[in-house]
């Protein structure tokens, strides 16, 4: 967009050096593009005889040398920017109706081009802004273009405001009804933005795509990672708590297992889009010569590729997110699981340092990698629903679920700890189901046969052995 910008430089210029004169301000509009006519012939069809009109450096001589007009296309894109008396239509025109006028000869010697005094009359459509930026953009180095009255099309290098009365840019495009084209004394002025740019557009574009890919590759590597890791917890869970038969705690591994594919599905669609816009990314570095009309429209093509791609691109980055952050939250508040006791303490406190199981009712979904802390963290933040959690632990692995309600659970006192028939035998692991205290103080958990107890567990055995 560097050679965009430069003309709306030069006509800020232009309006800082005019009159000190009110005018309306326009909000700019979303840029027509036309990328794929860039480098290609005109096919206007052009009275030859008029006067030649261009300039070759800058904006002095805008309008002036000879050239032979018309043959390429130089522009692809335009935007309006502003409604204004312009000075350059009344007082810029060399050549034209208004000659006499003239009076940027030594001040710029510059001159505007009209449509009608170029485009024979039997070939002139009926205007619109469309036609006239196709006009225009056939000059070289002319970065704006005017419509006045519906009609009065031309191209000018800049504009300048006049004092002018309160009148709008009212007039309708006699080409197109649904569009204004200036007014009775005012033009609306646009701003064309330059085929040169294409390069810098696309490297602009190439660059904010490789940022976003590099940031998609790490999410999905952590998230591929974090559904690895519970799709072997929940294999181990399964074998070594079905050798047992506890189902509920190969249950809560099966949900692990869903949840981890879940994400792998998900990771693997972010990874897919962050491959495509590597391949738009090396396509794009891959083109050369860009002034060759060819090359201009692959450009393009490959800036509207990266375009909906990274749109695509942050929306499954957005969902990867969301599962990853449930999979593994980030918070993790030191000494949150102090809140929360065995849950066999409100069950019946002889048994409550032996390993245990519980499931119920889930609350979000399974939750790996994380410390006895960092599970308790997570019931924290869901404090309508959280009431408490398993935790496995096996090395420097770790897995937990959260629950809005329990419903069935098993206490070993065949391993090793607090009230356990067997004290030399040491669980090969950890198993812990965890209550809150707010929620449960003064209350117990202990099953209930009448069905009374709304928050006590419905079944509870008690295993004379150990899991291994």
């Amino acid at each position: 967009m560097a050679n965009f910008n430069r003309v709306i430089v030069t006509a800020l210029l232009a309006v800082a050096g005019a009159l000190d004169v009110t005018h309306e301000h326009i909000v700019p509009m979303p840029m027509h593009r036309y990328a794929q006519d860039c480098g290609t012939k005109s096919t206007l069809r052009i009275n030859h005889g008029a006067a030649a009109l261009l300039q070759q450096h800058n904006v002095p001589g805008a309008g002036i040398d000879k050239f032979k007009p018309f043959e390429t296309v130089l522009k692809d894109g335009f935007l309006e920017v502003d409604c204004v008396k312009d000075y350059m239509y009344y007082r810029g025109d060399k050549f034209g109706d208004n000659k006499h006028d003239y009076k940027l000869g030594p001040v710029s010697n510059v001159s505007i081009v009209h449509y009608d005094a170029f485009v024979a009359k039997e070939d002139r459509q009926e205007m619109t802004q469309k036609v006239c930026f196709e006009f225009c953009r056939t000059v070289p180095n002319m970065g704006f273009f005017g419509i006045v009255n519906g009609r009065g099309c031309y191209c000018t290098p800049y504009f300048t405001p006049m004092e002018s009365d309160s009148s709008q840019c009212d007039s309708v495009c006699v080409g197109e009804n649904t569009l204004m084209c200036g007014g009775k004394s005012k033009s609306s002025v646009f701003a064309m933005h330059m085929c040169a740019s294409t390069k810098e557009d696309l490297g602009t574009r190439s660059s904010a795509a490789g940022s976003l890919k590099a940031d998609m590759d790490a999410k999905v590597k952590a998230a591929k990672g974090h559904s690895k890791d519970m799709q072997a917890a929940g294999d181990f869970l399964q074998a070594s708590f079905g050798q047992v038969g506890d189902s509920g705690a190969t249950g809560l591994a099966q949900d692990a297992k869903v949840f981890a594919g879940k994400l792998e599905h998900k990771a693997e669609d972010a990874d897919e889009t962050a491959g495509e816009l590597g391949s738009f990314i090396k396509d794009g570095a891959a083109l050369k010569d860009f002034t060759d009309p060819a090359t201009v429209t692959k450009a393009e093509r490959i800036m509207e590729g990266i375009d909906e791609t990274m749109a695509a691109g942050e929306l499954v980055t957005d969902e990867l997110d969301a599962l990853t952050n449930l999979a593994s939250p980030e918070k993790t508040t030191a000494g949150a699981a102090k809140q929360y006791y065995a849950a066999m303490y409100f069950v019946d406190k002889e048994f409550d340092g032996v390993p245990m199981t519980c499931s119920g009712d889930g609350v979000a979904e399974p939750i790996v990698g994380k410390s006895e802390d960092g599970c308790a963290t997570a019931c924290d933040a869901n404090i309508h629903s959280c009431v408490g959690f398993q935790y496995f632990k096996k090395g420097d692995k770790s897995m937990c679920f959260l629950f809005s309600k329990f419903s069935t659970g098993f206490y070993y006192t065949g391993c090793g700890g607090k009230g356990a028939f067997l004290q030399g035998e040491a669980a090969p692991y950890t198993a812990k189901c965890f209550a809150k205290l707010s929620k449960f103080e003064g209350t117990t958990l202990k099953p209930n046969p009448s069905g009374k107890c709304a928050q006590c567990f419905k079944e509870l055995t008690k295993a004379d052995r150990c899991y291994k």
